[in-house]
């Protein structure tokens, strides 16, 4: 993973959708509304380095945000930029192009290089406000992409959601993702940041976020993996169309209150990160 290039692009904080070989984030600095960068999850520093599977997938990423732009926000273009100069990963610069102004929050945004090429040291200066809401929005805007998906006949829920730190894989973990998966058409799995970790263990994790993350996506049971940057769990709720959390038994009466429904697994006796913590001397007793 290419962890310098989406670091300096505000990963995971600034993450709108992860597919299966490419990061979507958006923009920190907006030369436009609604920039984003797209960034290929593989590392390599050519874009004929990519596999063929990432390619296929870009094409489908595309149409999702060329939707999404269009419906949101009426633009008239769209200019990607790959430049792989100062960051070597593959990635593009997203950059929408309005030759009107564009509405978002009752605030009016203009395209000042309209129609010549966009410069990507201009920037709209947005609020911390106004950028949150904006990057809720294309959350939002790219998850309903996935929802217009209709449940199957043979599961009860469209979208499940689960979270943990997940440091050091164990047997537990598969089980609940393995279990949860068998519930739902798609499966979202929140990974706890090294820095929410830290807040509320007050150590860090034995795994790095980006390691822990690229475990989970290689499981065959998960389809999108997120970061969990706080514990509200709502917000995620409400930001991924959620229908129902999966969580231990051992949780029941004290999980915060969410909307959707809640299903509680048992956890696999004797397994736990902190049996095997325990076991190779990394945690006190």
């Amino acid at each position: 993973m290419p962890l310098s290039t989406l670091r300096k692009f505000g990963y995971p904080e600034s993450l709108i959708k992860s597919y299966e070989h490419w990061h979507l984030l958006l923009r920190p600095e907006q030369p436009t509304l609604g920039s984003m960068v797209l960034v290929c999850k593989e590392g390599v520093h050519r874009y004929s380095g990519i596999s063929e599977e990432a390619a296929i997938e870009q094409k489908k990423i595309i149409d999702d945000i060329e939707g999404v732009m269009k419906d949101r926000f009426d633009c008239n273009k769209l200019n990607y930029l790959m430049l792989m100069m100062v960051d070597p990963a593959v990635h593009y610069h997203v950059i929408p192009r309005y030759e009107y102004p564009v509405e978002f929050c009752n605030q009016e945004f203009n395209d000042e290089k309209w129609p010549a090429a966009p410069s990507l040291v201009d920037d709209l200066s947005l609020s911390l406000i106004l950028k949150d809401e904006l990057l809720k929005t294309l959350i939002n805007d790219f998850t309903s992409i996935e929802c217009e998906v209709s449940v199957s006949a043979s599961k009860m829920y469209r979208r499940m959601y689960t979270s943990g730190c997940f440091d050091i894989f164990h047997q537990g973990h598969l089980n609940i993702l393995k279990s949860t998966k068998a519930m739902c058409d798609y499966l979202i799995v929140g990974v706890s940041t090294d820095e929410l970790i830290i807040k509320s263990k007050g150590r860090p994790p034995i795994i790095p976020f980006e390691e822990r993350v690229s475990i989970l996506e290689s499981n065959r049971y998960v389809d999108e993996v997120i970061p969990q940057v706080d514990k509200d769990k709502q917000k995620v709720v409400d930001l991924y169309s959620i229908d129902a959390i999966s969580v231990g038994s051992d949780w029941k009466g004290k999980y915060p209150e969410v909307s959707c429904e809640m299903v509680y697994f048992d956890y696999t006796p004797n397994v736990s990160s902190t049996v095997l913590k325990q076991k190779l001397n990394l945690t006190t007793k």
